[in-house]
């Protein structure tokens, strides 16, 4: 027994060690597979069929057209994967074509199709600056997902007057619709532009409406000379000393203006964008109107954001794909090194613009000469059922309410450079304020420089007040009507009330006295007349010095005729 004894006791030692060094190890092994659960993720793999990036909730509520397709339209969208097919295989290096996308109850439809030609009863609308004003006052800009793909989603018209919102592709359907309906030669184009275009960033522009202001007002007129006016007297000035000041003054105004351009140059240098790692790959959308009908003279572009016109030739425009109206879709063929201003818009032209539908029917602009060749008529057969379906878009009602609404919620904020612009619908505010514009002196607008409000259908009949605060001057503006025919009133903004320093213009035709201007201070007055029958023309008034608790009193009246 005692042999036995320590051999059993070697035994259980050993088992004592197996069974630690297990443990130990699964612990080990435990801690490993943690370890790398926490490292590695676990890879999905991608579903066979991606799901639909359209989800409708209430199909029942769109016409049969929204939800489905004609044997026409899907005869259509047969030519329109062959003719992307073919592209795609020709020119392996271009972005596919945007041509069949989704619309809002995930039904592919072609993009001639979603194009609804509408007249409005709204006479404004029939111009095309009021129309693009429109357009981008009513809506609110929604930008793309993907800033370099095309979208998936091309809503109607109809859908996006509803929500009134969109991206730019839903701003340029809506517009072009409209144009087209007012008898322009409207196209869609399909391309790219800098940042600060897709993303609607105007905070380097100036604003457009100051610029109209100061345009105005550099506008003066010119006075006419009648036929039996008196001769004014010789000038017996030098002329050689006149010259020299005006070389003297002509040398200080360049000078002056090289100043000027250096220190633009600098804040330009100052202002400059960081650099945009994704230019010239940004997708964008905007209007094209060709010249020839409604008396356009020259084509032109027009930013459906922002509802200006732009000429062909901008740099912030870097290249077209294709462009489409409701009659066809044409693929550009030019290259677009030096963006838009190198392109010829001859739709005719199949050497430059390739077109899917036979039924070409814009002209050749520029015809080659054909000098001592006989002209031969060559008979196209065109066939039947490449014809464009009608466009599957109900049509585009507006009511009176919501044209006079213009913005979303009655009130749009723009932003510019060192201005501030506010936008509310006629009877949104209790002063009846349409516009508000917020002018400052620095970048960061917080130093106040001027404030302008317009004003409509109010019972005092003014339209239009100007806060200057660099010099405190108040300038208000009003409409034919008011009492006394008030035409323009200027004051001081810290003194307001009488016996102040201020200035008074009105309608003088309206006026029984005939009074045009009053100009006003603590001590005189000068009253200016015009076409009265007494021949007055001037009258100057010069008070007393007031005591106190006394009435003001003239000391001095001059009338001149």
């Amino acid at each position: 027994m005692s042999n036995d004894e320590p051999f059993e006791h070697e035994t259980e030692l050993d088992l004592d060690i197996d069974e630690t060094a297990e443990q130990i190890e699964s612990k080990e092994v435990q801690d490993l597979k943690e370890e790398l659960n926490s490292v590695i993720k676990s890879m999905e793999a991608p579903p066979m069929f991606p799901p639909h990036p359209v989800k409708c909730l209430n199909p029942q509520d769109y016409p049969e057209s929204y939800n489905s397709n004609s044997k026409k339209e899907e005869l259509i969208l047969e030519y329109v994967e062959n003719f992307k097919t073919q592209f795609q295989y020709i020119y392996p290096d271009r972005k596919t074509l945007f041509m069949a996308p989704y619309n809002e109850c995930g039904i592919e439809k072609f993009v001639c199709t979603t194009i609804r030609p509408t007249v409005l009863k709204f006479s404004k609308l029939y111009d095309w600056k009021e129309c693009a004003q429109f357009v981008s006052e009513y809506l609110q800009f929604k930008p793309l997902k993907e800033p370099t793909e095309l979208p998936q989603i091309l809503y109607s018209p109809t859908h996006t007057l509803k929500i009134q919102e969109g991206n730019c592709f839903d701003y340029s359907i809506l517009l072009t619709s409209l144009l087209i309906g007012a008898g322009y030669d409207a196209y869609i184009v399909s391309g790219y532009a800098t940042r600060e275009v897709c993303n609607m960033d105007q905070s380097r522009v100036i604003c457009p409406l100051l610029i109209k202001s100061q345009e105005k007002k550099a506008e003066t007129k010119k006075k006419e000379i009648g036929k039996y006016t008196v001769k004014p007297p010789k000038d017996m000035n030098s002329k050689y000393e006149i010259s020299q000041d005006l070389k003297a003054k002509k040398k200080l105004e360049e000078e002056a203006l090289k100043r000027k351009l250096e220190h633009e140059r600098y804040l330009a240098e100052l202002e400059r964008p960081t650099a945009d790692p994704l230019y010239g790959l940004r997708v964008h959308a905007w209007v094209m109107v060709l010249s020839g009908k409604r008396e356009v003279a020259e084509t032109f572009f027009i930013e459906t954001l922002t509802g200006n016109a732009v000429s062909t030739k901008d740099d912030e425009y870097l290249g077209i794909e294709s462009v489409w109206n409701h009659k066809n879709y044409w693929v550009n063929m030019q290259s677009c090194i030096d963006g838009t201003a190198g392109l010829v818009f001859d739709l005719g032209d199949s050497s430059k613009w390739e077109y899917m539908l036979p039924s070409n029917d814009k002209p050749i602009l520029l015809v080659p000469a054909t000098e001592g060749i006989e002209e031969e008529e060559e008979s196209k057969d065109v066939e039947k059922h490449l014809d464009l379906p009608p466009s599957w878009v109900n049509q585009i009602k507006i009511t009176h309410k919501d044209f006079e609404r213009r913005c979303p919620e009655g009130k749009k904020v723009l932003f510019y450079k060192k201005c501030k612009v506010e936008k509310y619908a006629p009877y949104l505010l209790k002063d009846n304020m349409i516009l508000k514009i917020t002018e400052y002196l620095d970048s960061e607008m917080k130093d106040l420089k001027q404030v302008i409000e317009e004003f409509m259908h109010r019972a005092d009949k003014i339209k239009k007040r100007v806060i200057n605060f660099q010099t405190g001057w108040v300038v208000e503006t009003f409409e034919r009507g008011r009492s006394k025919f008030l035409k323009e009133h200027r004051y001081q903004q810290s003194k307001t009330g009488p016996e102040n320093e201020r200035i008074m213009y009105f309608y003088h035709d309206a006026r029984v006295d005939g009074l045009k201007c009053r100009e006003e201070t603590p001590t005189e007055m000068c009253e200016h007349f015009e076409n009265r029958p007494d021949f007055l023309y001037y009258r100057k008034i010069i008070f007393d010095k007031r005591q106190k608790n006394s009435v003001l009193r003239m000391a001095t009246i001059i009338d001149q005729f």
